[in-house]
């Protein structure tokens, strides 16, 4: 599985932080931008796979990167 996020969310440090403890082999990576600017500026957001999971929080996003395993 591929997981890509954006720079400058900072929202989704935490999530990045939860994959890397609790699923070492998810490939993470982090893009310049993901294009999704107005998404990004309120809520961590990451792409799997090509499609683009929004969380409500850092937990949620998590929990929906998690469910696609």
């Amino acid at each position: 599985m591929k997981v890509k996020f954006c720079k400058k969310n900072q929202l989704s440090n935490a999530v990045i932080t939860m994959i890397n403890e609790t699923h070492p082999n998810i490939k993470i990576s982090k893009s310049k931008c993901l294009g999704k600017c107005h998404k990004c500026k309120t809520h961590p957001i990451a792409k799997v796979d090509k499609e683009l999971l929004v969380g409500v929080d850092a937990k949620d996003l998590y929990n929906m990167i998690i469910s696609k395993l």
